[in-house]
């Protein structure tokens, strides 16, 4: 596909993309560490709480715009467009820290409004980084922290990726410094440096939030007490919490643990919900049919639902259901027969032509 007299041509991205591929081919490790590290922001995206009150408020999109943003930036360094990578990782990272600063007093479903209705005013815009650290360090488990470990600096030492919003010279154009042609080639060396800053990013922005959500650090056997339907109230399973530590530096969950210890209203929280009853076998196996009925009436439909549970089993190297699942999809069988659920949502509404 020509587009004369254009040299970044999408023919040129795909070959980059053939050569980045074979890259995460011949080196297994590096691509591994994309995908952990894709992992553990997603999972920091469950500390963020949600309650009947700010369910739809868009307090939470800051957050999704960071990991979309995170995520176009992959895309980005696959296809050779290292520049626009850097620029879509300084959004990630703006935009990660907004999810604290708008939830910073538990009100970002109010907080939020005006800059995510893009209001013509002052007061819309996306606010600057020496306001976004006044209103970060005014909560006391970030300046404690801060204090101790210079977050800000940490901040400001990312702050290179601004040179690539406004192309601070040839090392940060689309050359990116490097003797190349003037059109997308692979770069082995500028997927590791992005890789460092998108580690970087993670880090920080993960920290941010365990402290602005301490309870998220608290190791609780949270199933006990909810089964599978656990609240988003920012508590998290431990492996969870093993697995954002994983990338922090020395010391980060060690201290902010501490901080857990000693705030009042994380400390609150788990003394509340360690008063609630431990949940029965029963009541657990209730909540997991019901979401499985859930997932059969408005998706895929029993039957289809039937092989994905074979399939899953034997990836385990099993040939057998055990007797508790034996029984669940008899019930759910009976159900799905009797409510006419065997087959999917969309080709019981006669929309899968």
């Amino acid at each position: 596909m020509k587009f004369s007299p254009y040299i970044y041509e999408p023919d040129k991205s795909i070959e980059v993309y053939k050569e980045t591929e074979k890259y995460f081919e011949t080196n297994p490790e590096i691509k591994k560490r994309i995908e952990e590290l894709g992992w553990i922001y997603h999972t920091v995206g469950m500390i963020v709480p949600h309650n009947f009150e700010n369910f739809w408020s868009g307090h939470f999109f800051p957050f999704i715009e960071s990991w979309e943003e995170l995520q176009v930036s992959f895309n980005q360094i696959c296809f050779g467009l290292y520049k626009q990578a850097f620029v879509s990782l300084r959004s990630g990272l703006e935009l990660g820290m907004l999810s604290v600063y708008f939830n910073i007093n538990d009100d970002g479903h109010n907080a939020v409004k005006e800059w995510l209705n893009a209001k013509d005013n002052k007061e819309a815009n996306t606010p600057r980084a020496e306001t976004i650290w006044k209103i970060l360090l005014s909560n006391n488990n970030i300046k404690i922290f801060n204090d101790k470990h210079n977050l800000r600096q940490t901040f400001d030492n990312l702050g290179y990726l601004h040179n690539y919003v406004h192309t601070k010279g040839a090392k940060h154009s689309n050359r990116m410094g490097v003797l190349k042609s003037n059109f997308q080639t692979f770069e082995s060396k500028l997927i590791s440096k992005w890789l460092d800053s998108y580690a970087d990013i993670i880090s920080l922005v993960s920290t941010l939030h365990l402290l602005k959500y301490p309870i998220s650090v608290v190791k609780f056997d949270y199933r006990k007490k909810f089964g599978i339907d656990i609240p988003s109230f920012g508590g998290l399973e431990e492996y969870n919490i093993d697995k954002i530590a994983s990338i922090l530096p020395e010391k980060y969950l060690e201290d902010i643990e501490i901080i857990a210890n000693e705030d009042p209203t994380t400390q609150e929280t788990i003394k509340e919900i360690s008063a609630f009853p431990d949940m029965t076998e029963e009541q657990v196996e209730e909540q997991i049919i019901n979401l499985e009925k859930m997932s059969i009436e408005n998706g895929e439909g029993f039957t289809k639902w039937l092989e994905n549970q074979e399939k899953f089993l034997k990836s385990f190297g099993q040939n057998e259901f055990d007797e508790k699942m034996k029984t669940r999809i008899e019930l759910l069988r009976k159900w799905a027969t009797e409510n006419d659920f065997l087959e999917s949502k969309a080709k019981r509404m006669g929309w899968d032509i």
